[in-house]
């Protein structure tokens, strides 16, 4: 499987989705999800040793198919109604037994809106 290493950018109060596809590092091909779920945290600081930090957390919804490798993250226009700055964020993907994965670990940056 391969990490997502992808910087996520969202304007302050927005609350559309964040989609990824899950592929084999290797092959590059969707791998099946079934059974699997995600949680998206978004944090201030790089390498919390807390949750004090914490923004949010969002739980992760697996496209109809979950052999397209596609789930999707929606954060709520309160859980983006942060100050401008850049953040931090990782998704972990959780097995049927509980095991946990990073899949992925960036920055996460909220941008200025104009509407209020």
């Amino acid at each position: 499987m391969s990490e997502i290493l992808k910087t996520l950018r969202m304007y302050r109060g927005d609350s559309y989705p964040i989609s990824i596809t899950i592929s084999d590092s290797e092959t590059g091909l969707a791998i099946d999800i079934t059974g699997y779920s995600f949680k998206l945290t978004v944090n201030s600081d790089q390498n919390p040793t807390s949750i004090t930090n914490q923004k949010f957390t969002v739980v992760g919804i697996l496209d109809s198919d979950p052999t397209t490798g596609k789930v999707s993250f929606t954060p709520t226009s309160l859980n983006t109604d942060i100050s401008p700055a850049t953040y931090y964020y990782d998704i972990e993907m959780t097995d049927a037994s509980n095991n946990i994965k990073t899949i992925a670990k960036s920055t996460f940056i909220i941008l200025q809106d104009i509407t209020k």
